[in-house]
């Protein structure tokens, strides 16, 4: 399973566009997409993203697209589209809680990795 960052580049290579040249022209600064790797982005930066690069939200976090996701991740999906922007960032931030709370048993690192990547 590939991370976020990992997806990001391999969509600039199939545009031929660089990191650099995809944050300049979206206005984010220099290296900021690499630092998703260990720092989460804003649902905001996410969305310009998919947006520039022409790929849907999904497949930008998830590596797959909504007809792959369950039933319940859709749930989740349209519940936090549904939030306000007050909400937004809160239903992250519970999510986030719950999901250190209680790891599923099965989660691998890469899982555990890609779940800390977005904020």
């Amino acid at each position: 399973m590939s991370t976020l960052v990992e997806r990001i580049k391999q969509k600039c290579k199939e545009n031929d566009l660089t990191f650099k040249a995809l944050e300049m022209e979206l206005g984010f600064g220099n290296g900021n997409i690499r630092r998703w790797d260990t720092q989460k982005p804003s649902y905001d930066k996410i969305i310009a993203v998919a947006e520039k690069l022409n790929v849907s939200f999904n497949w930008l976090i998830f590596g797959k697209e909504a007809d792959d996701l369950t039933q319940n991740e859709q749930k989740l999906i349209e519940l936090y589209r549904n939030t306000n922007d007050i909400g937004q960032p809160l239903t992250m931030k519970h999510a986030e809680d719950i999901q250190q709370a209680l790891p599923r048993s099965d989660q691998t690192q890469e899982q555990k990795l890609l779940n800390s990547q977005i904020g």
